[in-house]
């Protein structure tokens, strides 16, 4: 099982990074260029977005559940802040403080509000950079997994 989800959240890494690579040059969004964003513009921004937040939430949901089983570490009744910190403990990724940072943005992107102009711009202004985090950790999972003989 854990192998099928490392290998669908790859595939969606790697649309997240076509999306940070799309994508970059509109960054960082002043609320000028933000009005001026033509319609393909803004679908591509959501597209990043929307991989974002689900590369977040498979990382989250189905490879941190994954790696605990492995290791045999009881998560059923850890919050989400505790399951990342365990897989900073474990080596499973270099900084719960980091990712737990990507998880929060993901979060308040759930909570979109369009009239909400400065908030939404300084989300914006965070996803690229957020995006490439989330990128890293699931490289750094995969190599814990490689090390530890998982896959």
């Amino acid at each position: 099982m854990l192998l099928n989800s490392l290998e669908a959240c790859r595939q969606r890494i790697e649309k997240l990074r076509y999306s940070i690579a799309k994508t970059a040059v509109l960054f960082p969004i002043d609320p000028q260029a933000l009005q001026l964003l033509t319609e393909a513009q803004e679908e591509s921004v959501d597209a990043l977005i929307w991989r974002y937040s689900q590369c977040v939430t498979m990382m989250q949901e189905q490879l941190f559940r994954g790696i605990a089983y492995l290791e045999q570490e009881d998560i059923s009744d850890k919050s989400n802040r505790d399951k990342t910190l365990l897989m900073e403990k474990l080596g499973a990724i270099r900084s719960a403080e980091d990712f737990g940072t990507a998880a929060m943005l993901r979060n308040k992107f759930s909570h979109h509000y369009p009239e909400d102009i400065g908030n939404r711009l300084e989300r914006l202004n965070l996803v690229i950079d957020e995006a490439k985090l989330v990128v890293t950790c699931f490289g750094e999972i995969h190599g814990y997994l490689k090390q530890k003989g998982f896959i």
